[in-house]
Formats: structure tokens, C-alpha cells, sequence
């Protein structure tokens, strides 16, 4: 997918999960699509695999944080 179709649409999920709406229209080359998604969190998670999409596509490594617990075993 190329990275214009891939911005559009983040634009369009960042736009419904500001709104608060859960449904979500892409044109995508011709093509009209409207997805129902079922939470805010769903939204969330479909931006970040379309901001993992973009950073493969842009060469660079997707950010991973790694967030140690430690437990002293009592």
C-alpha cells in the first residue's frame, strides 16, 4: 500500500477517534470502504499498525518500549 493511502487513512482514524465515532470512511482509489470499529481502543490499535506500516515502509524501526518489573520475591 503506498505511503499516501497509508497517511490518508490514519488521518481518517485519527479524525473518528478525536470525534469519538467508531465508524470510519476511506476512499482508496475509487473504492469507498466504511469500517464499523467496536471501541475508541480498536481505533488505537489500527493507527498503530498503520504507523508501523509507514515506519517499515520509510526504512526506519518501528519504537518498541520495553518497560522492566522487578519483583523482590517476598
Amino acid at each position: 500500500m503506498a505511503a499516501d493511502e497509508l497517511n490518508a487513512k490514519r488521518a481518517a482514524l485519527v479524525a473518528a477517534r478525536s470525534s469519538g465515532e467508531t465508524r470510519v470512511i476511506f476512499h482508496s482509489g475509487g473504492t469507498r470502504r466504511e469500517i464499523e470499529y467496536r471501541s475508541v481502543a480498536e481505533i488505537e490499535r489500527a493507527i498503530g499498525a498503520i504507523d508501523r506500516d509507514l515506519a517499515a515502509a520509510a526504512g526506519r524501526r518501528p519504537i518498541r518500549t520495553f518497560l522492566p518489573v522487578f519483583s523482590r520475591g517476598l
